[in-house]
């Protein structure tokens, strides 16, 4: 009796593929009818009317559910983006910010520690200019206009007829870019 059982226990796997292979098959045929059934009904496209009312605020609700979930999703990248942007950029174009009150003297060069590549100036009140003066100005390295230019470690304000970069008591603001 024990060769018999052992020889039973050991023909199972074989018996047991068959049978699953089997389901398998039917499963199968069974699938392509039911499909068939629902493109002869159904056209192949199901509507919403189509629904009853329960299930079509079900599939409203997990639509609704995945849509949120994507927007969240989404969210969190793009907030993983901007972090990262926010520590590169610093990195990429060192800015330095300052200000400086006019004297009224010309020539007068600002040393800010670093040769730039362009300095951004703004007077306090937001004045770019007027038909007589020049209250605000972008500098680049390389060029030199009339009343002003990016020099070793800083940048010089040049007397001149319209331009009132340095004037006295003024405030002004500037952004240099290293």
């Amino acid at each position: 009796p024990a060769n018999e059982l052992k020889a039973r226990f050991d023909s199972s796997p074989e018996e047991l593929r068959q049978a699953v292979n089997g389901i398998c098959d039917e499963a199968s045929r069974l699938e392509a009818r039911v499909e068939g059934i629902v493109v002869d009904t159904f056209g192949d496209t199901i509507d919403r009317e189509m629904l009853s009312e329960e299930l079509a605020a079900e599939l409203d609700a997990k639509a609704t559910q995945v849509g949120l979930a994507a927007e969240q999703q989404a969210r969190e990248a793009l907030s993983g983006r901007v972090s990262a942007l926010e520590n590169a950029v610093p990195q990429k174009s060192e800015m330095y910010f300052g200000t400086y009150t006019g004297t009224g003297s010309y020539p007068r060069t600002l040393s800010i520690g670093f040769t730039p590549k362009a300095v951004i100036i703004g007077h306090k009140d937001g004045l770019i200019a007027d038909e007589t003066a020049v209250y605000s100005t972008l500098m680049l390295q390389g060029y030199k206009t009339d009343y002003c230019g990016i020099v070793s470690n800083g940048f010089t304000l040049y007397e001149y007829k319209y331009s009132k970069l340095n004037y006295n008591g003024a405030q002004f603001y500037y952004i240099a870019f290293r």
